[in-house]
């Protein structure tokens, strides 16, 4: 008998093989304007705001317009990414099916936004699996707080106790430790810079979802 009664799942970076995305949008970006990437955009860009990279990325290209143009082109190119070629972690259509199995509660709670997290779900043949998708539209602070967790217990109406939480990022981790439910690290390739301090603060760390079927 498992020992827990709900999941909740992040999306990006822990379901979905989706942390790439990003550069391939601004790769596909620059090749739309016949430019090369400067060898130091990434490094240049890296703590600015969404808006902010756009303001620089505008400038150095020397595109007419305005940033929101510049962001509303990279939602375009982030949607046809989302919906073509981002695709499942492994394991996890097998996890899935195993928690159906076993009458498991299951949802997903994400940052990602609605139309891209469809598009993509529906494309990777999930998106009826989960019995609801609770994304930051919902709740007013980030994922460092356990507001997102708690909200998605409430709507599986279950105990915190019983509930695994499913994350890849140190600041998501704490957040759901905070709401008193057991949480996993799934290993990310592109998230290794803290990998420690993040194997520390989980509970459990998996590199498939297949480990998890009995």
């Amino acid at each position: 008998m498992l020992d827990y009664k709900g999941v909740i799942f992040d999306l990006n970076g822990t379901i979905l093989d989706s942390l790439q995305v990003n550069k391939k949008v601004k790769q596909l970006f620059f090749k739309k304007q016949n430019l090369n990437i400067p060898f130091d955009y990434e490094l240049n860009t890296k703590n600015m705001t969404f808006l902010e990279c756009a303001e620089y990325t505008k400038k150095i290209c020397g595109i007419d317009g305005s940033a929101e143009d510049v962001i509303q082109q990279w939602k375009e190119l982030a949607y046809e990414q989302f919906k073509t070629n981002v695709h499942l972690k492994d394991g996890v259509y097998d996890y899935l099916i195993f928690l159906k199995e076993n009458n498991i509660k299951i949802c997903i709670a994400t940052a990602c936004e609605k139309n891209l997290y469809e598009a993509c779900l529906k494309a990777n043949k999930i998106y009826d699996f989960f019995d609801f998708i609770i994304d930051s539209t919902f709740v007013k602070k980030d994922k460092s707080y356990p507001d997102i967790y708690e909200l998605c217990a409430k709507k599986l109406k279950l105990d915190n106790k019983d509930i695994i939480v499913f994350e890849d990022t140190i600041k998501a981790i704490k957040g759901a430790k905070k709401a008193n439910m057991r949480v996993y690290y799934v290993y990310e390739k592109n998230n290794l810079e803290n990998i420690e301090d993040i194997i520390k603060e989980s509970d459990e760390y998996i590199t498939d979802f297949r480990e998890l079927i009995v």
